[in-house]
């Protein structure tokens, strides 16, 4: 599991470890990474929680390449969609903003509105920050 630290004298963050794992291997997620300052869970109703839950379950049951499948953009969106997103878009969050600029950012749908974003590394998604609200990328 890739460790996150910050290169001496520099203000990237930096995954260590990295092993490419194929777009065959099960999705995990991990809120580590969790930037609870920007969105909380605590802000989420219980039907919010219960559609994340059921996210959750999903995608635990699908393998990279299923989640690489469901992007597009527009009304062909569908299942998770994908979705990679600029680095300008999180000025508002210091530990997204300082990752490694070849750690890429996405976004997975929850629902038809709600969103997390995080990156991948190996078969692992770390989970960021929520969007309940999508607000992120509107």
């Amino acid at each position: 599991m890739p460790k996150f630290k910050k290169d001496k004298g520099q203000k990237t963050i930096k995954a260590d470890n990295v092993k490419g794992c194929g777009n065959n291997d099960f999705v995990f997620i991990s809120i580590k990474n969790i930037q609870y300052k920007f969105e909380c869970f605590s802000t989420w109703t219980v039907a919010e929680m219960n559609k994340f839950w059921k996210f959750n379950e999903k995608l635990h049951n699908c393998t990279w390449q299923q989640v690489y499948d469901t992007a597009s953009k527009g009304e062909e969106k569908r299942g998770f969609a994908l979705t990679y997103i600029e680095r300008n878009k999180y000025n508002s969050i210091p530990f997204i903003k300082d990752l490694s600029s070849d750690i890429k950012m996405f976004e997975l749908r929850v629902d038809n509105k709600m969103r997390v974003h995080g990156f991948r590394v190996d078969n692992v998604f770390y989970l960021c920050a929520l969007d309940r609200e999508h607000q992120i990328c509107p």
